[in-house]
């Protein structure tokens, strides 16, 4: 929230004018409603969004102080808010949707009670995540990148085009350049980056890798940040299931009766 903050990326500090449409059903389900048409013409309507988007581990940690029974219900809230919020805000020429994924899908988790319901929906949303980074590389494959020299000096052009016209007199913009310039170098990055993603694979036989897919993730973040200036850094809580999934199964007892137990 901090991070959106100062680089000026709430919903009422983007300020947004136009929206682009998206081929995906459950888009087409929110523009029915006509409320990203709505935000467009008041901004008073931005402010509440973000107040509300930002609010809802707030309300869930206060649902959790109070009473159990509560949990469930206060999780709902958050994954519709979760949903609406997103759903409009990636509509908007902000960022993708992917890099959501973990606000829409961590709500199922916190709607758990039991330590059982928990530990499965921990292993699915891990399973997910695995999926997530696997098919990233398995298309590469597909749209046939990964057979192409010049890929990677490609995607550099078009992916900091507006950076490179603004600020042509930047180290940043010199390095790209180099990069741009030398294709053998930029699709060794491109290549390293598709051997990275493919590792995950490994998850879906053996939990013992883990720990290495933890680190293969940070490296992943830490590069796409620096070199494609995409700050995927929301799905982070995706490694919270690649460090707990060395657990074993759980007895069926409550949180509350496990934390009495603790």
């Amino acid at each position: 929230m901090l991070s959106k903050l100062l680089n000026g990326l709430f919903l009422f500090q983007v300020k947004p004018f136009l929206f682009n449409n998206r081929f995906d059903l459950f888009t087409w389900m929110i523009m029915k409603t006509g409320l990203h048409q709505w935000l467009l013409n008041n901004p008073y309507g931005w402010i509440v969004c973000d107040v509300f988007f930002y609010s809802m581990p707030l309300l869930y940690l206060f649902a959790y102080k109070t009473s159990t029974r509560l949990v469930s219900a206060a999780a709902v809230v958050m994954l519709v808010v979760n949903f609406i919020y997103i759903q409009c805000y990636t509509l908007y020429p902000t960022s993708s949707v992917e890099g959501f994924i973990a606000w829409l899908l961590f709500p199922f988790l916190l709607m758990c009670i039991t330590l059982k319901n928990f530990y499965f929906i921990l292993h699915a949303l891990r399973y997910f995540f695995l999926f997530f980074i696997t098919s990233a590389a398995v298309w590469k494959f597909v749209q046939g990148g990964i057979f192409n020299i010049e890929q990677m000096s490609g995607i550099l052009l078009f992916q900091h085009k507006e950076y490179l016209a603004s600020s042509p007199d930047s180290w940043y913009t010199s390095f790209i350049y180099w990069l741009v310039s030398r294709p053998y170098i930029s699709y060794f990055l491109y290549l390293t980056a598709t051997v990275l993603e493919l590792s995950f694979i490994t998850g879906f036989f053996t939990r013992k890798r883990d720990y290495f897919l933890v680190g293969a993730s940070i490296v992943f973040l830490l590069t796409d940040s620096f070199l494609m200036r995409i700050p995927y850094w929301e799905i982070t809580p995706f490694l919270i299931t690649l460090v707990f999934s060395k657990y074993s199964f759980p007895s069926s007892a409550t949180f509350k009766e496990r934390n009495r137990l603790v």
